[in-house]
């Protein structure tokens, strides 16, 4: 009887050390506590079998995840390239730079959020409203989808900008409609705008003049080219005995004469 009692751990153990689901050692974790329950298995050898059983579990867990990750290279995030990933941080730490967004508001806001409302802020400067999607902001911006929604949250949280869903039906919806509210804002970028429109109109009136220094170059100073091989000389029309000289450069054995 004893013999017949003991048999069944070792092989429980041997089932459990071979299996490689999870849906084997639980039939071989239920069928143990079956046996230790009709009394075939030992209460000591349970003890040992109990951790035994969580142990695989665990090994098998971690196997799986394992295998996954090298089986499936879809799930792993690709690699972003270093040039791609320096352009990104220029564009937007330009946007963030161009002091679209008033100093008071903007000291709120990292340079990536800063770039987003910048994006925003050019769009309603152009159309009173931006209604881009939000893949087309980040991509602007050089930020991800992500942060983008970040920064749109934010502003709309802290009452600067309003947000509109143009929503379709319960499966889809058109962009959000957003809108600047600040008053502050609004004027700031008003301000903008009549500085530019300044600063086109002086070009302009820049480009109209027919003489600048640039683009119509005048030289002030004759520039007389003399030739080193012979003399060059004026001779006064009246008729004069002693010619009037401009200026004459002979060559004489390697020395420079001026007559």
């Amino acid at each position: 009887m004893l013999a017949t009692r003991t048999a069944y751990g070792p092989n429980l153990l041997a089932r459990l050390l071979a299996a490689d689901t999870h849906q084997q050692v639980d039939e071989c974790a239920k069928a143990a506590w079956v046996l230790n329950g009709e009394g075939l298995i030992a209460d000591e050898e349970m003890e040992y079998l109990a951790p035994v059983i969580e142990h695989r579990r665990m090994s098998i867990s971690t196997m799986m995840r394992t295998v996954r990750a090298k089986g499936c290279p879809r799930h792993c995030r690709p690699a972003i390239p270093l040039q791609k990933r320096a352009a990104c941080w220029l564009r937007r730490r330009g946007l963030a730079k161009d002091c679209v967004i008033p100093t008071c508001l903007a000291q709120a806001f990292t340079v990536s959020k800063l770039a987003v409302l910048s994006v925003i802020a050019r769009a309603v400067m152009d159309h009173g409203q931006s209604t881009m999607s939000l893949p087309e902001i980040a991509g602007r911006a050089g930020v991800g989808c992500s942060t983008a929604r970040y920064a749109i949250r934010d502003a709309a949280k802290m009452g600067l900008i309003s947000v509109f869903e143009n929503r379709v039906n319960g499966f889809w919806n058109r962009p959000n409609t957003i809108k600047i509210v600040c008053g502050r804002w609004l004027r700031w970028l008003k301000a903008r705008a009549g500085y530019g429109a300044a600063r086109k109109t002086a070009g302009r009136a820049t480009a109209g003049c027919q003489i600048t220094p640039l683009r119509n170059p005048i030289p002030t100073i004759e520039i007389l080219r003399f030739n080193p091989q012979a003399t060059i000389l004026q001779v006064p029309r009246g008729g004069a005995s002693a010619p009037s000289w401009r200026g004459s450069i002979e060559l004489r054995s390697g020395e420079v004469l001026l007559e």
